[in-house]
């Protein structure tokens, strides 16, 4: 019976190993590259031939361009100062808040899932631990206080190892979160059972002690949660259900390019390397032929000849041809972002107008890394005691870049003082034009105008005999 977790499970693989790069494609050989017929049994023609491939890795590359483009502009963070400080080095790995942003995107953009768990150390500071696509194993399919909530992680821990106290052993182990029959929080965590005899899907409960009890039940000044602190993001929505990947398409274009790609180059290789061949002459059967100037060959048989032996490559031309339609399919697929960008200059709402539909989906992933940082930030504050409303994330969703014109600046400075817009909407119209620094607000930049014109007073001839009145 296929699970939940089955339904994406070799696409998430399959992301992975493409998104490794080619090293990882020629490790994984029959999965991603068929063996041709004469092939079969002749391994170390088949390594030579999955050798030829080049990866033209358009998936890593998208994702690096649609992240860029969510990533224009800085993450506005809400968060109270005082309490900023712990956001620095607030993942396990001791990486920032900016990180998990970065990393998130990373993932929502490339597989449509991620997962996020916001918990306390030993000194009662929160910190944030993430799984992505392949370690979420199960999660609830209704999120309600009166259905039995369960989600189901894998992980990997290092521990000294027992044989040898001088190495460190990786251990996998699963990490069950649930909602108990009282309606409160439990940790459970497993490991797989060890012994020759034991068969590889078995786990057992990791033994309990004073320092790390095993069920864990977590508590807030004494009292322990109703409510699980993880955080599901999706490309669709962040539902705990898996979103369909959507780099998904991308990637089986890319799959057949690479096999194309591995024939392709393969056939190339023969089709520009010809074979010499003699006849009539007496060469010794294994011998080493010399060729190029200097070297001579004499025959006694007035019949004898020398020749190149190579084959017209007329197939070439189609299999090129297949490569460059599935460079242009995944340029589409991919939201332009491999197209080649248009020769001369184009407006900007034209701009806008032909990247609207890719910007569209773009912004809706965008909307949901946005809400579940928003859900972290707050799930961080309820552990510091710091209410929702004082956590939020906002995310850009402005993709493309369009600097306000000349002429439209010339036509808001003739408003304002024509009296038809406000100071505030000339300055808003500034910064959606990218005519201010990044991250400045209106506020700051009045008040950077009143420091100008202070600046301007204090230096003026007129009024230097006014400095005590001035300061």
């Amino acid at each position: 019976m296929k699970t939940n977790y089955d339904q994406y499970k070799e696409d998430y693989q399959d992301l992975t190993d493409f998104f490794a790069g080619e090293r990882r494609i020629k490790e994984k050989e029959e999965r991603y590259t068929p063996r041709l017929e004469g092939q079969v049994g002749k391994e170390s023609a088949y390594q030579r031939y999955v050798e030829f491939g080049i990866l033209y890795n358009a998936l890593h590359r998208t994702r690096q361009g649609l992240k860029g483009a969510i990533l224009r502009k800085p993450t506005d963070i809400q968060f109270p100062e005082s309490q900023k400080p712990i956001l620095d080095n607030i993942m396990l790995n001791g990486a920032s808040f900016g990180d998990l942003t970065r990393e998130t995107c990373d993932a929502v953009l490339g597989y449509g899932r991620y997962g996020v768990l916001i918990d306390i150390n030993s000194d009662e500071e929160p910190f944030v631990a993430t799984y992505n696509a392949l370690s979420i194993l199960d999660w609830p399919t209704i999120r309600s206080k009166n259905v039995k909530q369960e989600i189901t992680l894998t992980e990997t821990v290092e521990i000294i190892d027992p044989e040898d106290p001088t190495k460190i052993k990786e251990v996998p182990q699963k990490r069950k979160l649930e909602i108990d029959e009282s309606g409160k929080y439990l940790v459970t965590i497993y490991q797989k059972k060890e012994g020759k005899d034991v068969t590889s899907d078995e786990w057992v409960m990791v033994p309990s002690s004073s320092e790390n009890p095993n069920p864990r039940m977590p508590a807030y000044k004494g009292k322990r949660l109703d409510f699980i602190p993880f955080v599901f993001f999706g490309s669709s929505s962040n539902v705990p259900t898996p979103s369909r990947p959507p780099l998904l398409d991308l990637l089986n274009l890319l799959k057949g390019h690479w096999k194309l790609t591995v024939a392709y180059q393969y056939a190339l290789n023969f089709t520009g390397l010809p074979t010499p061949c003699f006849a009539g002459f007496n060469l010794e059967e294994g011998a080493k032929t010399p060729l190029g100037p200097g070297a001579s060959y004499n025959a006694d048989d007035p019949q004898a000849k020398s020749w190149f032996l190579q084959t017209g490559g007329q197939g070439l031309a189609e299999m090129e041809r297949g490569l460059n339609r599935l460079e242009d399919q995944m340029a589409v697929t991919g939201a332009r972002l491999l197209e080649t960008q248009r020769p001369g200059v184009e407006a900007a709402e034209t701009v806008r107008l032909r990247s609207s539909g890719d910007s569209a989906t773009l912004a809706d992933i965008a909307g949901n890394i946005e809400a579940g940082l928003t859900d972290v930030l707050q799930y961080i504050g309820f552990w510091l005691g710091i209410g929702e409303k004082e956590c939020a994330v906002s995310v850009n969703k402005d993709f493309v870049s369009a600097k306000a014109t000349p002429q439209e600046i010339t036509a808001w400075v003739q408003a304002v003082q024509a009296g038809y817009l406000s100071v505030d909407s000339f300055l808003y119209n500034l910064i959606q034009g990218e005519m201010l620094p990044a991250g400045r607000t209106i506020e700051e930049e009045q008040e950077a105008i009143a420091e100008d014109k202070l600046k301007a007073q204090r230096s003026s001839p007129s009024l230097r005999g006014a400095g005590e009145f001035l300061t």
